[in-house]
């Protein structure tokens, strides 16, 4: 929803903006993280940044692009639903994480995609898109000063203090809280088991965080090829 026209830009001169930059503009969603982000040539910097911000701040979630959207969401739903190793994985958050948001799927229940409306979207970013839980971040041929600059100027209007008291403008809390359990699906339809075990680490906040994520790296991945 958020590539599909601002105040400023319909969906077309977006797109068109990016490609006449040679870039690329894109997002992706985990559990933790709604990521946000252009790839562009170096002196194409200043004008991503304020792509980016212009598409944050000043998107305009049109009732026929919700339309449009609802149904391709719907549809990646049952591609999901088909892909055993995505599966297996909601299901283990679903058991190590029960009643809380790191427990539940990135795309979420049919029935609040069904509902979903443009206002929903709004309230959302009004309350979640706030200073203090936005990092603005550049990797390769980016100048930090001239980042930082950018980022204050392109996103220094987002709301850090509640206008009317001055207290800090902060999204509604759901802690996760690790809980050691066990979930089985049978299915005697399938011709294959999935299995996924987990076990509580370190948070982003902990000492170990980056160590944990370099081996991680070390190890790499695996499938049964």
């Amino acid at each position: 929803m958020i590539f599909k026209g601002t105040k400023s830009r319909t969906r077309a001169q977006l797109e068109e903006k990016i490609e006449n930059m040679g870039g690329h503009l894109n997002a992706y969603t985990s559990r933790e993280h709604t990521v946000y982000f252009a790839k562009v040539f170096k002196q194409d910097v200043s004008s991503a940044v304020e792509i980016l911000s212009d598409i944050l701040q000043n998107s305009e979630f049109s009732t026929s692009a919700v339309e449009e959207e609802r149904g391709v969401i719907l549809r990646e739903m049952e591609e999901v639903e088909k892909n055993k190793d995505e599966v297996v994985f909601d299901k283990l958050h679903e058991t190590a994480y029960p009643e809380a948001g790191l427990g539940r799927t990135i795309l979420g229940p049919r029935e609040n995609i069904q509902k979903m409306q443009a206002e929903d979207l709004r309230s959302y970013i009004k309350t979640h898109y706030t200073g203090p839980r936005v990092v603005v971040s550049g990797a390769g041929a980016v100048d930090h000063e001239e980042l930082a600059g950018l980022a204050d100027k392109h996103f220094g209007a987002l709301p850090g203090h509640d206008a009317a008291d001055g207290a800090l403008v902060t999204a509604p809390t759901d802690p996760a809280h690790f809980v050691g359990s066990e979930i089985r699906v049978r299915d005697d339809a399938q011709v294959s088991t999935h299995v996924a075990v987990g076990f509580e680490t370190g948070g982003w906040t902990d000492a170990h965080s980056f160590p944990l994520q370099v081996m991680q790296q070390l190890l790499g991945s695996w499938d049964e090829s």
